[in-house]
């Protein structure tokens, strides 16, 4: 019980904090009136269709199937206290990325940016290994969890079976999303492979901020900042096309990995405020 109500706190936390950026958006723009917040969801039609032209990919469609989602519900067994927020959009997560994954039981699994997920239990029941890894966490590799950053993990190279990420890749600053890219190749077993997502791909490059929540952020050259009141994080990366390719394609390829981009289909099957379009694999190659 102390676990599920410091769980409850934590995600309360979290929905309190958007509630006061909300509040205090139209005090912020008038103070700076240079501020850009036009963020716009992209045609993920169209953004499919440019992916498609990039080299050295893999091309997949899954599609969702409400049957499946029950199934894994039932199976999971979520406690009432965890995402307060979305919900039907996380667990509809850990089953897409269960699926890519595709492990045995007892295949060792890092949870990256776990944070307080309750993935790495659900999968532990299902009789894998898993490491829950975050940043937060006490640096180093202690029993079940590892902290430090997802570019520089403390484990021995080829140890790996299978890695996942949920909504958590597109806060990796500076860097770290092509540092998180080779060191997946270090790590992973021949044979593993990672699932991150969701992917965000948008038709513009851009850098997502709560300026309330957090302080001002260095961006990624290149990158179009926008204010996103309610946002609740510090960072997030919309990619474009080209700035996959050279921040996280390239790398992967060029680290022996092999992607592949999964469109993903008949969300609204679930609900309709589900927003998983895209999942990237990155599969080391048996």
């Amino acid at each position: 019980m102390t676990d599920g109500l410091a769980t409850l706190g934590y995600y309360a936390g979290k929905a309190a904090a958007s509630l006061r950026s909300r509040a205090g958006a139209r005090w912020y723009v008038r103070r700076y009136p240079q501020t850009r917040s036009d963020f716009k969801s992209p045609d993920y039609e169209a953004v499919w269709t440019q992916l498609q032209q990039l080299p050295d990919v893999e091309f997949r469609e899954y599609v969702v199937d409400a049957e499946r989602f029950r199934q894994w519900l039932a199976e999971a067994r979520y406690s009432s206290f965890v995402y307060i927020v979305n919900r039907t959009e996380k667990f509809l997560e850990h089953q897409v990325s269960f699926d890519l994954l595709a492990l045995p039981p007892s295949a060792l699994v890092i949870d990256v940016a776990s944070c307080r997920s309750p993935f790495p239990e659900i999968l532990r029941r299902r009789g894998h290994r898993v490491i829950a890894q975050d940043l937060d966490f006490e640096p180093g590799l202690h029993d079940e969890k590892l902290g430090g950053s997802a570019a520089e993990m403390a484990l021995p190279d080829a140890s790996v079976d299978g890695m996942t990420l949920h909504c958590s890749f597109e806060h990796f600053e500076g860097d770290a999303d092509s540092g998180f890219v080779r060191e997946t190749a270090r790590v992973l077993r021949p044979g593993g492979r990672v699932v991150i997502l969701p992917l965000y791909v948008h038709e513009q490059f851009i850098n997502m901020t709560d300026p309330i929540f957090a302080p001002p952020i260095t961006g990624d050259p290149g990158a179009t900042q926008v204010a996103v009141f309610g946002y609740a994080n510090r960072f997030g990366r919309h990619y474009d096309v080209a700035a996959l390719r050279s921040r996280v394609i390239e790398p992967a390829v060029v680290s022996g990995l092999v992607p592949s981009l999964h469109r993903i289909r008949n969300q609204a099957s679930i609900s309709p405020k589900v927003y998983l379009n895209f999942a990237l694999v990155l599969a080391k190659p048996a």
